[in-house]
């Protein structure tokens, strides 16, 4: 008996300081973070308003942490393959995920995704996305109302390019589709850029896109923009109505840039992280960069971040299970 009390006690006593070595590990990590580069992975193609965000915060990231900043680009699989690669790293800050709110309806769509929601941690909110419906500029309609008549009198002819199945504008285009009674083709493509590049070049009839992108082509006569996904009118198109004003009232979320960091992530670090990351957003020189893009700079906390990330996941919950949209 006094034997195995004494085994009990002395695994016990090695748990103890099993536990107390990784304390100081994790202790000294943070103490010294970062002693090495980061790397922000992006789940769209370069150019695009979520690629531009992220080559801006690594700039910034790496004048305030004294280290390179790497953007690494992984797309594909509607954003899943960035989100899979950050929460398969290792949890200690040095890999984050600049992202948009592809990463909720990607882990909703699929059954068996490669990663789940609660592999992510949120650091901080970036931006708020407005999103943009337009047409090329030769399509001979004015207004959502004239898009509407003219699908209505062509059934199945006119198309629209989103940036992937299951996506924010594959989801939107589903609502607006069906509540306008319409049919419209959907092609969908790894990323914006490709869908707005035939959208341009007429191959597509409409496309879904940043506001900022898909603005700059409208100032060129090349797209007109009929209406906004958004509770309120963009500040870069105040002349364009939402969708909500149009006759869409269930239409009224957007999107958002965020970055997030593997689940684990030490709280310390987090905290550091996002603290850094606000502070960089709402710079006015900043802001006045990243804004161009379509993306209205917020700059909040993890706390806030976190708050809008639950909300919004329900919220497209709903509409995925509405549309019945499915990438299994």
């Amino acid at each position: 008996m006094k034997c195995r009390v004494l085994f009990f006690s002395s695994c016990r006593n090695l748990l103890v300081v099993a536990a107390m070595a990784l304390a100081t590990t994790l202790a000294v990590a943070q103490a010294t973070f970062p002693n090495r580069p980061l790397k922000l992975i992006v789940p769209t193609n370069p150019g695009g308003s979520i690629d531009t965000i992220a080559r801006i915060l690594g700039e910034e990231l790496s004048k305030e942490l004294k280290q390179p900043v790497i953007v690494e680009n992984k797309t594909g699989a509607s954003g899943m393959i960035a989100a899979a690669a950050v929460s398969h790293a290792a949890p200690d800050g040095y890999t984050l995920l600049v992202t948009h709110t592809g990463v909720l309806q990607a882990d909703l769509l699929r059954k068996n995704s490669s990663y789940r929601l609660k592999d992510l941690a949120p650091v901080a909110e970036v931006s708020n996305t407005p999103v943009a419906f337009g047409v090329n500029s030769s399509v001979p309609v004015t207004d959502l109302k004239s898009f509407i008549a003219l699908a209505k009198s062509e059934p199945g002819k006119l198309s629209y390019g989103s940036y992937g199945k299951g996506t924010s504008a594959h989801i939107w285009a589903e609502q607006f589709t069906q509540h306008a009674g319409i049919e419209l083709v959907h092609v969908p493509y790894a990323g914006e850029i490709p869908a707005l590049q035939d959208v341009l070049s007429a191959n597509l009839t409409s496309g879904w896109g940043a506001v900022g992108t898909y603005k700059q082509h409208a100032d060129a006569n090349k797209i007109r923009i009929l209406a906004v996904a958004n509770p309120v009118r963009s500040v870069l198109l105040p002349n364009v109505p939402t969708f909500i004003e149009a006759g869409f009232p269930e239409m009224n979320a957007s999107g958002w840039c965020g970055i997030f960091a593997p689940a684990g992530t030490p709280k310390a670090i987090v905290a550091q992280l996002s603290q850094l990351i606000v502070k960089i957003v709402q710079r006015p020189e900043i802001s006045a960069r990243i804004l161009p893009t379509g993306q209205e700079p917020t700059g909040a906390s993890e706390e806030v971040f976190s708050k809008r990330v639950a909300r919004d996941r329900e919220v497209w919950a709903k509409a995925i299970s509405a549309f019945n949209i499915s990438l299994d």
